[in-house]
C-alpha cells in the first residue's frame, strides 16, 4: 500500500515545454534520435463502457422505440453494465506499434495502458525485455463531479499488483483527500512516469461546466506529482492546442499519447535517444520530451473514426474465442459476472440487433475500401478542422 504523507507546495521553478514535431513539417526529425516511444495504447483488457449508446440510438426513428423498450421492459437492459473490448491482444498491439516505429529506423519502446488494468504489461513480461515493455495503466480518477485519466507508466513488477489494487480502490470509492498522497507515493518511485491524459476530454455524462471547474482544482492539488500533459493522437488539434497552452502555463513538458483502441498505430509518438523505458522516464521527469505527430494524424478525424469503427466490428478469424463483435461485447448481470453477447444470445442474435448492425458493418466496410477512401478523404477534409 502507498504511504500517506503531507502534500508539499508547488515549486516556483517554471520550465517551457519542448516544441512539438510534425511529420509533414519535419520528416527528418526521427533521424536525429535513436528511439521511438509509443504511450497510451489499449488492448483486449480495456473495458469501454457503452452507456453512451442510447443517446445516439434514440435519435434514430424506429430504433429509438426499440431501445426504450429494452430499457423499460420487464428484463430491463442497463447500458451502464454493457461494455466492449478492443480487438487486439497485448502481443498484437505490441507488434503493431513496434512495426510503425521500426519503419522510421528507430528502436521501439511501447507502453500499453488499458483502463484500470495491468494485465497487458504483466502478460508480456515473459520472454520480453522489461526495458522495452513496462507495466502501465490508464487510471480512472473521479474528482469533483468530473473524471480524469492518468497514464501511470512503468510500475515496478514486484509491487505492481499492490499498487494497482490501491488505484482500483480509489476509483471504486474515491476520496479526494487521498489523491495527492497516492500520486506522491507513485512519484517517489524514480522509474514511474505520471501523465495527465487528454486533460480537456469529457467522460460520457460529465457536464462541461463541471469539468472546467475540476481541472484547475485537480492541478492545484496534484501538480507537484504530475510529470507531463498528454497530446493525444485521437483528439482534434483544437483540443491539443489547449493542452500546449496548459503546459506553457504550468511549466510541464508535453508527451505523446496514441490512445489507440483499434488497429491504427499511434498517430503521436515520442522521439528520444534513451536506451530503456526507465531512462526515458528520467528524461521526461527532467523536463525533456519530444512529441512527434505521425502523417496519419492529418487524415480527417471522421475518416479515422469510420475506419476504427469497422476495425472494432469486423471479424478476426485469427483470434479464437474473439472472432466476432459479439465475442468482444459484454454485459454484466445482476450476479456481477460479465458475459459476452455470444454467450448470452447463444447464436440467436435478436433481429433488432442483427439487421441494423449487419447493415452498419457492411456500410463501414464499403467506406473503407481503397476505391472509396480517396473520395472520402477529399469529402471529409473539406469539412475538417484546421491542422498545425
Amino acid at each position: 500500500m502507498l504511504k500517506v504523507r503531507k502534500r508539499p507546495s508547488i515549486p516556483d521553478h517554471i520550465t517551457m515545454p519542448d516544441p512539438v514535431r510534425f511529420a509533414w513539417r519535419d520528416a527528418e526529425a526521427p533521424g536525429r534520435f535513436s528511439t521511438g516511444v509509443c504511450l497510451h495504447g489499449h488492448t483486449m483488457h480495456s473495458e469501454e463502457c457503452l452507456s453512451f449508446l442510447p443517446r445516439y440510438l434514440n435519435q434514430a426513428p424506429g430504433i429509438s422505440q426499440i431501445v426504450k423498450g429494452y430499457q423499460r421492459g420487464p428484463e430491463r437492459v442497463d447500458f451502464e453494465r454493457a461494455f466492449w473490448t478492443p480487438p487486439l491482444s497485448p502481443a498484437s498491439a505490441l507488434r503493431l506499434e513496434r512495426r510503425q516505429i521500426e519503419k522510421l529506423g528507430l528502436r521501439s519502446l511501447v507502453s500499453l495502458t488499458d483502463h484500470d488494468n495491468i494485465e497487458a504489461g504483466m502478460s508480456l513480461m515473459t520472454g520480453t525485455d522489461l526495458r522495452e515493455v513496462p507495466i502501465s495503466v490508464e487510471w480512472t480518477v473521479p474528482f469533483d463531479r468530473s473524471i480524469f485519466h492518468f497514464g501511470i507508466h512503468n510500475l515496478p513488477p514486484a509491487s505492481a499488483g499492490d499498487l494497482m489494487a490501491t488505484l482500483a480502490a480509489f476509483t471504486a470509492a474515491p476520496d479526494e483527500a487521498l489523491l495527492p498522497e497516492i500520486l506522491r507515493g507513485l512519484a517517489e518511485i524514480p522509474e514511474v512516469l505520471i501523465v495527465l491524459n487528454h486533460p480537456f476530454w469529457l467522460e460520457e455524462g460529465i457536464e462541461q461546466a463541471d469539468h472546467d471547474r475540476a481541472l484547475p482544482q485537480i492541478l492545484h492539488e496534484c501538480m507537484e506529482w504530475i510529470h507531463a500533459f498528454e497530446l493525444n493522437g485521437t483528439r482534434v488539434w483544437k483540443e491539443n492546442k489547449k493542452v500546449v497552452e496548459l503546459a506553457e502555463t504550468y511549466g510541464l513538458p508535453l508527451i505523446s499519447g496514441g490512445d489507440r483502441h483499434a488497429c491504427e498505430p499511434s498517430a503521436c509518438i515520442n522521439l528520444t535517444s534513451a536506451n530503456s523505458f526507465s531512462e526515458f522516464v528520467q528524461e521526461v521527469r527532467g523536463g525533456r520530451s519530444v512529441p512527434y505527430f505521425m502523417p496519419h494524424y492529418r487524415e480527417p478525424m471522421a475518416l479515422r473514426i469510420i475506419e476504427a469503427a469497422w476495425e472494432i466490428l469486423k471479424p478476426y478469424p485469427e483470434n479464437p474465442g474473439r472472432e466476432r463483435w459479439t465475442d468482444r461485447v459484454f454485459y454484466r448481470g445482476e450476479d456481477g459476472v460479465a458475459r459476452s453477447l455470444s454467450e448470452l444470445w447463444r447464436e440467436r442474435t435478436p433481429w433488432v440487433m442483427k439487421t441494423p448492425l449487419n447493415a452498419l458493418t457492411g456500410f463501414l466496410q464499403l467506406l473503407t475500401t481503397p476505391g472509396l477512401r480517396g473520395p472520402m478523404r477529399h469529402f471529409l477534409a473539406e469539412r475538417g478542422e484546421i491542422l498545425p
